[in-house]
């Protein structure tokens, strides 16, 4: 059986292949590990001894995570540039109070969940962070414990959908690091297909575009809506939707948790009582300032609600348009942070992590 298999989407290449992940010569290495980030065990425990006690020091500050999220870190020692470490390992407890039947269900709706929301986000942050390659595992496959096919048949899915969507040039290395020898070479070749069969006609790709977008809006919007401590309420004009996106990618860098209204909870009709209750249960209200967003009824109203609420407010200008009279008042007193160009969004992130730090551990 052949080692590597390579497949080109558009302007992109992926390689699939047996090998240590380590040796790879990429921008980004993934790592998959739980909640708690210990690096003790498997791939994890491995990065860690080659790469050294820089690493955990970095890791260590961005622990408050939950499954699905992906954390950056420094690559200490090692070649690369830059970690992703995604969150895949659940709690032993989970699934402990459902029955045989229903534990099965969750599990799956899990392993979906987890493995589309975490690659895409790495993805997300390799795009944010004009970053150019990346290596990544079978997520899930040995500690988390999911299912062969799934993992096969979920990545393939993802990675092919970023790759035919973009133009840039991006290398994709997928390492299969067999290290509990689980399974057999040649059980192997499914997994390999699973990228072969994705690198369909443009046409075709279309539905599974849809489908996959269609999945992740609804994953995601739970995933955020539904979270009890939320961080960071975005506040935004949707004209500014691509840098509020890349703000929301540097955001989940950094393990910080944030709600946003993706086009979807202005058009319902509770999205009044849904707007305030995400306005409420967030420590902070992040304004992105703008043109756009100054004219903006919503977000007025949304400044609003948080200087009543006793929130505290950060406005991001993204240009240099002044505040809206009705703005102006909360906010002429505020500490801002300005994006200073489409190149600054490194800078930016960091501004963006220390001040809402800040904020979080003055409560």
């Amino acid at each position: 059986m052949k080692m590597q298999r390579d497949y080109t989407y558009n302007n992109s290449l992926l390689i699939v292949k047996f090998g240590d992940i380590i040796e790879t010569e990429t921008d980004v290495l993934v790592n998959s590990d739980d909640y708690l980030l210990p690096m003790k065990d498997g791939l994890s425990g491995y990065i860690l001894e080659k790469g050294g006690q820089e690493i955990m020091n970095d890791v260590i500050k961005k622990r408050d995570v939950e499954l699905g999220d992906v954390v950056v870190s420094t690559a200490g020692k090692l070649p690369h540039k830059f970690i992703f470490h995604c969150i895949t390992v659940p709690e032993d407890q989970m699934f402990k109070n459902s029955d045989a039947e229903s534990q099965e269900s969750m599990r799956e709706e899990m392993e979906e969940y987890v493995i589309r929301h975490s690659l895409s986000k790495c993805f997300r942050l390799l795009s944010a962070m004009d970053l150019e390659s990346i290596s990544i595992p079978c997520i899930g496959l040995n500690r988390a414990g999911f299912s062969f096919e799934r993992v096969g048949m979920i990545m393939s899915e993802v990675i092919a959908d970023f790759l035919l969507k973009t133009n840039k040039t991006y290398k994709v290395e997928l390492c299969i690091w067999n290290v509990p020898k689980q399974y057999d070479m040649m059980d192997y070749i499914g997994f390999f297909e699973q990228f072969a069969l994705r690198v369909p006609a443009k046409s075709d790709m279309t539905v599974l575009n849809n489908k996959v977008n269609s999945a992740m809006s609804k994953l995601e919007t739970s995933h955020i809506t539904n979270k009890n401590n939320i961080n960071v309420f975005i506040s935004y004009s949707h004209q500014d939707k691509e840098i509020a996106e890349r703000i929301c990618t540097i955001l989940s860098g950094y393990g910080i948790t944030y709600w946003i209204d993706r086009e979807g909870v202005r058009h319902g009709d509770d999205f009044k009582e849904d707007i305030v209750d995400a306005i409420v249960r967030s420590e902070i209200l992040l304004f992105i300032s703008s043109a756009n967003s100054n004219n903006s009824r919503n977000t007025i109203k949304e400044v609003s609600i948080a200087e009543n609420s006793n929130k505290p407010i950060l406005p991001v200008r993204i240009d240099d348009s002044p505040y809206n009279k009705s703005l102006e008042y909360d906010l002429c007193n505020r500490h801002w942070i300005q994006l200073k160009d489409m190149n600054s969004f490194d800078e930016l992130g960091q501004e963006l992590n220390d001040n809402i730090r800040f904020y979080l551990n003055r409560k």
